[in-house]
């Protein structure tokens, strides 16, 4: 590059001719063929230029080509020099200050750490002497808070020798800033300040500087493009207000003013405030306000306004209480917090004696607040309380009052896990004995809500570390068991769930002895509420493998039972499987147990049903199939290769070789043939979950034996329930397939066969379904072939025939199903591939629509809603206003699921694009009312109510023109013979009476 040639580049600049002579200048600097040195000499004589325009200019090219250049290329001595001469320029003209601050700030975060020693101290410096911070613009106070932050962040030491001069000018800097992006920074520099340096004779200056904004009232503008929210800044105020105890004469005070004001927004921001800081704060000034703090928290927790207010005042009390602890070591005899809990125990226990028990749950939610500060307040207030409760229970005999007993007793016993390496578990311990006695008396009352409560007290007591001894846990497990074992109530029943599976946590060794017992009691009438706990109680690699083989026996026997129940208890333990495969699943052991032995007893019990004398319809009903599918499912889906290789011999074996035959009767086994009778074909369902989850490392060797036999059966078999299976099950090895010449082959043969069945005149719906999957399989793994498939399908549109099954057939393509091709099946799933179907195909949806008969235009409008269904709202909200047009058309349409995904894609535009939709409401409303009296679908009555009331959120101006005749025509729908349509109808038509009026939108 020649010299004149760069040069001739920085006076057009200059002269506002062009602005190349950055990008050439960061080129030439880079490589090293201009130097910084020549460049400072060729523009010095712009430099003194006495139009502060041409100056400013100057200072704008050089700040944009330090912008431009990597880290590297200046030298420490050449970033000393530009930080230098960009600080003498922030006492130039004012209009350049702007300039001088962006190269400041890009020589800074450029360098960060490696900024020259000194640099941090001349740049802070020099803002603070001659920028007036708050008479610049919001993007250049932005780029001074900034250069703070920066340089607090790489370079805190350097600053911290400026003492009280950098405290002192930050604060004047920040002083009145409004503007929430600022503040943010504003807020995060104010807080590493105070936290890290001796604010000195500046304290209150500090402090003011910051909580004027105490409490944040911040709402965001609509469609903020910064995304800051009030949450934010609370967050960052919060973080300043309690970062030094030298803060708190200054802010108890403050906070105390807020807590007593009317606003809950304020209130709820001062509690949450004070539990952060009270411990910063410390014991002293906490006890110098902790009566008037107290009053103002015992407002909230006895006369709650909101629950979230209750809670941040309980929050607000335990701070309190750790504030006030004794720190460890030191002496705890009379401490603060002990006096402190002396007050509230006195004002609390009067509440203990009163008949009426209003005013005892607040009281105990007082103390219990206390006792979570500190593990030295733990032990006092649960020393005091639980006696009380004890000999509280045992004076009211009224279930309700023992129930309320029961649970704080619970909570007080419980809040010692907070302290588990303290002295409190070890009080908790000493004192457990008679809390239990009353738990477990408490168990076998009369009342199902004091049972209950017992039940699920004892179960959180058994999660305490280490303070029941070993025969207290034996015996509050077997009184929770009793429960489970004979309890009729099935509220009580329901209660010990939990606490079941924290048994199963602490003491395993009890699902031996409790097993047996329970699988005993399966039966018709009890098997409902008693199966639930089998499958809790086997997940253990002692048991598993004996409770699933007896569960299994169990089945089998139901299955062959003449009763009018056999299908129902069936489905209870077949159930019970899926449960122990979901509970199962972190447990490799377990795991290993029912893939090596369980799955394959199922397909061994079900395969030798299909062959015997004595076939159970039971045990092949598609509801039992489907149920032993999800717990095949849930166990193939967690194989390593090598395990999933061995079932997978085993399966293969069974349904494409014939290994399990009855000889005495000589019946074949062989599921996947057409002419095999259904009670065989059936089984097919059981064949997809194993097949379909192979793991991504395996090679299926058989997958085109699977392939014609599973294609011939989809097509030719003669139950619906079998075609419909063996479909899916093709769609999901053809997913994984290899894309090998094979399957090439296959592929053509299908397309043309398709092409050739598949007319403008065919009925043929078996092969209309086993295309629909083909291409399901092909889409989502994003197949080269399957925009071919995707013609076909969306070709056969305009059929009078199949039309309307080609429309669902596009939402199969687009729904996530949960027993095949899906993410935990391992399936080969292309990312973005909805929108990209959408994409490629909404257009051509859209014109067949226009151009199709009368009789098959909503079979676009199906296939097309099915589309926008499947699209994330973000990209939804984008495509709607071109597609509103056929979207007011589905209105029309005498199809309820239309109706239904359309009034939905409306609400969406009502709450994403409003702007949009308030052209169109003439031609929206009108269609809603008529909906609103559609006699066939209480859903769709429902649904376009729900829209007419999300109306009520568009610009008052706009729909108040429509509001006498939406208010008379909802008047007909009050009476309508559905209770949830009438209830839809009360709230729409009160949200359009109002508006307009005082109280109502405007």
């Amino acid at each position: 590059m020649s010299a004149p040639m760069w040069k001739s580049e920085v006076e057009k600049y200059i002269k506002l001719l062009e602005n190349s002579a950055v990008e050439v200048l960061s080129n030439g600097l880079q490589g090293k063929s201009v130097s910084l040195l020549e460049l400072v000499e060729s523009i010095g004589e712009h430099l003194t230029s006495e139009d502060h325009e041409i100056r400013g200019r100057v200072i704008k090219l050089l700040s944009e080509v330090l912008g431009k250049l990597p880290n590297t290329v200046l030298s420490p001595m050449e970033v000393k020099t530009m930080v230098t001469y960009l600080c003498e320029r922030l006492q130039d003209h004012h209009s350049i200050q702007p300039q001088a601050l962006k190269g400041i700030l890009t020589l800074v975060t450029g360098n960060g750490s490696n900024l020259p020693e000194g640099c941090a101290d001349m740049i802070c410096r020099s803002i603070f002497k001659e920028v007036q911070v708050q008479t610049l613009s919001q993007t250049d106070r932005c780029a001074v808070y900034n250069i703070y932050s920066t340089l607090l962040s790489h370079k805190l030491p350097e600053l911290q020798k400026m003492g009280n001069d950098f405290v002192f000018g930050f604060i004047q800097s920040m002083d009145t800033e409004k503007d929430p992006r600022n503040l943010l920074l504003a807020f995060h520099c104010a807080r590493t300040i105070i936290l890290n340096f001796s604010l000195g004779p500046f304290v209150e200056e500090m402090f003011e500087v910051t909580s004027c904004y105490f409490p944040i009232d911040f709402t965001p503008p609509p469609n903020d493009e910064f995304r800051i929210t009030r949450e934010d800044l609370i967050s960052g105020l919060r973080g300043c207000l309690s970062a030094c105890p030298e803060f708190g004469p200054l802010g108890v005070p403050l906070l105390l003013d807020k807590m007593q004001s009317d606003v809950q927004s304020a209130i709820l921001d001062s509690l949450l405030t004070l539990a952060e800081s009270a411990v910063v704060y410390g014991s002293k000034c906490i006890k110098e306000f902790q009566a008037p703090l107290y009053r103002c928290i015992k407002q909230e927790i006895f006369s709650p306004r909101t629950p979230e207010l209750a809670s941040a005042a309980e929050t607000a009390l335990t701070a309190m209480s750790a504030a006030l602890s004794p720190q460890p070591g030191l002496s705890t005899e009379d401490s603060d917090v002990d006096v402190f809990i002396k007050e509230v125990m006195q004002d609390s226990k009067r509440h203990f004696l009163d008949e009426d028990v209003r005013l005892f749950v607040p009281s105990c939610r007082l103390l219990l607040a206390l006792a979570l500060g500190s593990d030295h307040a733990c032990c006092a207030v649960v020393g005091q309380t639980v006696p009380l409760l004890e000999d509280l229970y045992n004076k009211f005999t009224g279930a309700t009052q023992r129930k309320q007993i029961i649970e704080m007793l619970v909570k007080f016993l419980c809040s010692c896990k907070t302290f588990a390496g303290g002295k409190a578990p070890k009080v908790v311990s000493e004192m457990i004995s008679s809390s239990l006695k009353i738990l477990m008396s408490s168990t076998s009352q009369s009342n199902g809500t004091l049972t209950s409560a017992a039940v699920q007290g004892l179960g959180q007591v058994l999660t305490l570390p280490g303070v029941l001894a070993s025969e207290d846990m034996k015996t509050s497990c077997w009184c929770i068991l009793e429960q489970v074992l004979n309890s009729e109530d099935k509220l009580v029943r329901s209660s010990c769930v939990e606490p079941c599976k924290e048994m199963m946590k602490v003491y395993p060794e009890i699902s031996t002895e409790i097993l047996p017992k329970l699988i005993e009691k399966i039966n018709p009438e009890e098997g409902e509420a008693i199966l639930p706990f089998v499958a809790i109680f086997s997940v253990h690699k002692s048991v598993i493998s004996k409770t699933t083989e007896q569960l299994m026996s169990k089945l089998q026997q139901e299955s062959q039972a003449m009763s009018e129940s056999a299908l129902q208890t069936c489905l209870w333990i077949t159930s019970c499987l899926v449960d122990i495969s979901v509970y199962a699943r972190g447990n490799s052991d377990c795991v290993s147990v029912l893939s090596l032995e369980t799955v394959p007893a199922v397909y061994k019990m079900c395969a030798s049903n299909a062959v015997s004398d004595n076939y159970s319809d039971v045990l092949s009903s598609p509801q039992v199939l489907q149920t032993l599918s999800v717990f095949i499912r849930n166990i193939t889906t967690l194989l390593d290769s090598g395990t999933y290789a061995k079932l997978y011999t085993l399966v293969t074996k069974l349904y494409c070789e014939d290994s399990y035959s009855n000889t005495t009767q000589q019946k074949s086994f062989r599921p996947l043939q057409v002419d095999s009778p259904s009670e065989q074909t059936c089984l097919v369902t059981l064949l997809t979950p194993t097949l379909c989850s192979s793991p991504n490392q395996f090679t299926m060797p058989d997958i085109q034996k699977y392939r014609e036999l599973l294609t011939d059966l989809s097509l030719r078999s003669n139950q619906d329930y079998t075609r419909s299976e063996s479909a899916k099950c093709l769609a999901g090895i053809l997913n994984k397939a290899p894309d090998d010449e094979e399957m090439a082959v296959y592929l053509q043969q299908r397309r043309d066969f398709y092409v050739q069945t598949l007319t403008s005149t065919s009925t043929d719906t078996s092969c209309l379904q086993q295309c629909v999957w083909v291409t399901k399989a092909l889409v989502m793994r994003g197949h080269k072939e399957a925009n071919k498939f995707v013609n076909i399908l969306l070709g056969l549109l305009d059929s009078e025939f199949l039309g309307d099954r080609a429309a669902e057939g596009v939402g199969v393509v687009l729904t996530v199903y949960e027993d095949v091709l899906n993410l935990s099946m391992h399936a080969n799933i292309r990312m973005l591939y909805k929108q990209r179907f959408f994409t490629e195909n909404s257009s051509r949806l859209t014109e067949g629509f226009q151009n199709a008969s009368a009789g098959t235009k909503k079979n676009y409008l199906i296939a097309l809603s099915h589309c926008l269904q499947s699209l994330p709202k973000s990209v939804l909200v984008r495509e709607l206003p071109q597609l509103f047009p056929l979207l007011v058309q589905s209105l029309l349409c005498d199809n309820v699921q239309l109706q239904q995904s359309t009034m939905d894609a409306l609400c969406t535009m009502i709450t994403d694009a409003p702007d949009f939709l308030v052209k169109h409401v003439d031609s929206v409303i009108p269609q809603l009312l008529k909906l609103t009296t559609y006699k066939p679908a209480m859903r769709v009555r429902t649904s376009a109510l729900r829209c007419l009331l999300e109306l009520v959120s568009l610009p008052a101006p706009v729909i108040l023109p429509y509001k006498p005749q939406v208010v008379r025509s909802l008047e007909g729908v009050l009476d309508d013979k559905k209770r949830l349509v009438r209830l839809e109808a009360v709230k729409a038509r009160n949200e359009w009476c109002l508006l307009g009026e005082p109280g109502g939108k405007k």
